[in-house]
């Protein structure tokens, strides 16, 4: 297994990083933010997804008005079909590498070094290089230096390793969706007992292996039949069925939440804010300032075919149309979206706790971009084990006592209220696929804190140009 502080060494030798992009997934966006911190950026895909890194140039310098794209073109892009044609030396900003396949890249570690490369992972990385479930292609093979943790790529395989985020979800004692347990028979799965609750069934797609499978269902039963039927078609089979997972499904909107870790900013005095929070927190001021450093940057949400068709269509026509297919859950658009500002508090004691825990069971943990994946649904906090950690009175305590300890202050007393709970469904601990939708626009919450448009690939740029000004870069590599 590749070590941490192997790549650490390596980077330590760099002089002007390149970010390495696999081509699918946030890669313009990723792109986009080194163009605007004037880092060069190697840019590899595939002959099928070429065309869009070529009809989408992003060349240009910091702060440029770019009015001649042909001329951008000619002066900043080069196309190579071979990393060994890439040269460190010469005027290029951007390096287009076209390949039959991505995993290729993983035979060109000498040529990557040499051109001091830092992969920006996305999740198009984790799943086309990877190689299987577990990322042992990544883990062993590839001694590229990686901006955030090689080794928490793979936890958002569930079902399929042991410690997938659902284990950290649990060692951070924050919000899932309740997990039912089933048994497995030749034509599909079977309950110990009926289950009256709407449900969801979350596997790996049987003939197409990138792509997953969620079915709902209004209880048991019906998703018994529903499951049978997709056996039966072919879109599920027993080993899909024996690494999926049946939960609640939890009412609510869905939305990714973009955050960024900066191991620097963990480092730093931030003034009367790091005692404050730790305060209000009751913690140190180490942890104090190693949640601070964790910047929401925006939120998004998702749009998927076919689902995203079939809500817009009246009940009578959906239910007929369910009658003769399962509604498929292809990731198709995200769009921007922005949270109730009181609620902003709930989901960063969630986002905290899952910082924290992955801090202390997988160190380093978080490094870089990451997206907390959640259904926010209304719900009496004993549900869901769910207790506030800050009290919101001025005695600043711990333990919650009344309805304002949950920050409602419309609530009768010696009643349990109903609140707005972030039920975390998803994690992904990378370069997140909705971001996109921010960039030349900047994140809302990122805008406002920087002053400035600041996309997530512009806050993966501006760290490694801080880290380097500092010679820090290592921090941010696994």
């Amino acid at each position: 297994m590749i070590s941490r502080v192997e790549m650490q060494e390596v980077v330590r030798r760099y002089k002007e990083p390149v970010t390495l992009i696999l081509g699918s997934h946030s890669a313009l966006d990723a792109r986009g933010g080194a163009r605007n911190y004037g880092l060069r950026s190697i840019l590899y895909t595939t002959y099928a997804r070429a065309p869009i890194y070529l009809q989408n140039i992003v060349g240009g310098e910091p702060n440029m008005e770019v009015r001649d794209l042909p001329g951008v073109a000619r002066r900043d892009v080069k196309v190579a079909f071979d990393p060994k044609d890439i040269k460190k030396e010469g005027d290029w900003r951007l390096a287009i590498l076209i390949l039959d396949t991505y995993d290729e890249i993983l035979n060109y570690v000498d040529e990557l070094l040499e051109l001091e490369a830092i992969q920006i992972p996305n999740r198009a990385f984790s799943v086309y290089v990877c190689g299987d479930p577990t990322c042992r292609k990544v883990e062993d093979d590839f001694p590229v230096p990686i901006l955030g943790s090689r080794h928490l790529l793979k936890i958002e395989n569930r079902g399929e390793i042991e410690k997938d985020y659902y284990w950290y979800a649990e060692k951070a004692g924050i919000p899932v969706p309740k997990k039912y347990e089933y048994t497995i028979y030749e034509k599909g799965i079977r309950f110990r007992e009926y289950i009256d609750e709407p449900m969801i069934l979350k596997a790996e797609h049987a003939s197409r292996y990138f792509e997953r499978a969620f079915i709902f269902a209004s209880d048991s039963s019906d998703l018994e039949e529903k499951v049978e039927k997709e056996v039966e078609t072919g879109t599920l089979d027993r080993e899909s069925l024996e690494n999926a997972r049946v939960e609640q499904i939890v009412l609510g909107p869905h939305a990714n939440f973009n955050f960024f870790f900066s191991p620097l900013n963990a480092m730093e005095e931030w003034g009367d804010v790091d005692d404050a929070l730790a305060r209000i927190y009751n913690v140190s001021i180490e942890k104090a300032r190693y949640m601070l450093a964790n910047e929401l940057m925006s939120i998004d949400e998702r749009r998927e075919t076919v689902l995203d068709g079939l809500k817009r269509l009246p009940v009578e026509v959906q239910r007929k149309i369910e009658e003769r297919m399962n509604p498929s859950f292809e990731v198709t658009f995200h769009a921007l979206i922005s949270i109730r500002e009181s609620l902003i508090k709930d989901v960063l004691k969630v986002a905290n706790q899952f910082l924290l825990a992955l801090a202390e069971h997988e160190p380093p943990g978080i490094i870089g971009a990451w997206c907390l994946q959640t259904l926010v649904t209304w719900e009496r906090p004993s549900k869901y084990n769910y207790t506030p950690t800050i009290k919101m009175d001025v005695t600043l305590g711990t333990e919650p006592k009344k309805p304002e300890d949950y920050g409602l202050y419309d609530v009768p007393e010696d009643e349990e209220p109903y609140i707005h709970i972030p039920v975390t469904q998803d994690v992904a601990l990378r370069h997140g696929g909705g971001t996109n939708v921010h960039m030349g626009i900047g994140g809302q919450y990122s805008n406002v804190k920087y002053n400035r448009i600041m996309s997530m690939g512009d806050r993966i740029a501006l760290e490694i140009k801080r880290a380097m000004e500092r010679g820090m870069l290592h921090l941010l590599v696994t």
